[in-house]
């Protein structure tokens, strides 16, 4: 058995070691949490939100709901559970508000190409475009279009594009992007077709993903339902009669029953990845 065990180290060992040195992090990877975490409150759509606010309603909500539990329930290895259920709550909200967001801005981008086409095609250049399209385009947009208009009288139009790129790291726009600077470095009259041709792809491919995604919540909702049921008949039974569950009063028996509770929590988590979407399974690049 220790030989096995070794063997399997080993070779995880290996495996981690080439992938280090095929795959290496990029270097914006790196840097502070705390700037990771403003990126990320950033591309949720909350900039004005500070690292310690996000840090200070996870420990509050450990607490809460850690509370919660022990008065409930009275089981102090099941309120533990709790509390960490409780830390990890905000930022799976999080994740969950950039989906939302992200599926938002990129029915948005839809609408947009197809207005910049069309302003282009009344003879107006791609950045005369862009700038009535910060002030008349889909209003989750308008904000980072009025940042590029900015920063393309600074830096010039392929800088400020770039910038943009990075900064709603979106597939959709980096196809739009690439077009745009590809025009603007050659030059050309059929940037339109282009544009016209992308808002029709891109419209069937979100028409796709509305479909699964609709699939995807009811897996999800079935996969809730399965979680929540041994949990709402444990709490219901030591509401109704707490002798009936007294095994669990010790230490061994908490334990037996928190383990029986992170396995549901674990069978939860695998069935929604299971069932994630192709563009879910890197939330934040």
């Amino acid at each position: 058995m220790i030989p096995l065990l070794l063997s399997i180290a080993f070779g995880a060992g290996v495996y981690l070691v080439y992938e280090g040195l095929t795959n290496p992090l990029p270097r914006s990877v790196g840097g502070s949490w705390i700037s990771l975490v403003e990126r990320a409150l950033a591309r949720v759509g909350l900039p004005n939100i500070a690292p310690r606010e996000v840090l200070l309603v996870s420990v509050s909500t450990a607490v809460l709901s850690g509370g919660a539990a022990q008065v409930i329930v009275g089981w102090s290895a099941v309120s533990l559970l709790a509390a960490g259920l409780g830390a990890v709550a905000p930022p799976i909200y999080l994740v969950r508000r950039y989906a939302r967001r992200k599926a938002a801005m990129q029915a948005a981008m839809v609408d947009a190409i197809g207005q910049l086409r069309d302003a282009i095609r009344t003879g107006l250049s791609v950045s005369e475009a862009i700038v009535g399209l910060a002030r008349g385009g889909p209003s989750i947009l308008r904000p980072e279009l009025a940042t590029f208009v900015r920063e393309m009288r600074l830096m010039g139009f392929e800088a400020a594009m770039k910038a943009m790129q990075e900064r709603l790291a979106d597939p959709v726009f980096d196809v739009v992007a690439g077009s745009l600077l590809l025009n603007d470095r050659l030059g050309g009259r059929n940037v339109s077709q282009v544009l016209d041709r992308l808002a029709h792809a891109t419209r069937a491919q979100l028409r796709i993903h509305d479909e699964l995604r609709a699939l995807q919540a009811r897996n999800v909702l079935s996969a809730r339902i399965v979680a929540a049921v041994p949990l709402v008949v444990l709490i219901a039974i030591r509401r109704l009669n707490s002798t009936y569950l007294s095994i669990f009063d010790g230490w061994f028996g908490q334990a037996l029953l928190a383990g029986c509770l992170l396995s549901i929590l674990v069978g939860y988590a695998a069935m929604c990845w299971m069932t994630r979407l192709p563009s879910e399974r890197r939330v934040f690049r």
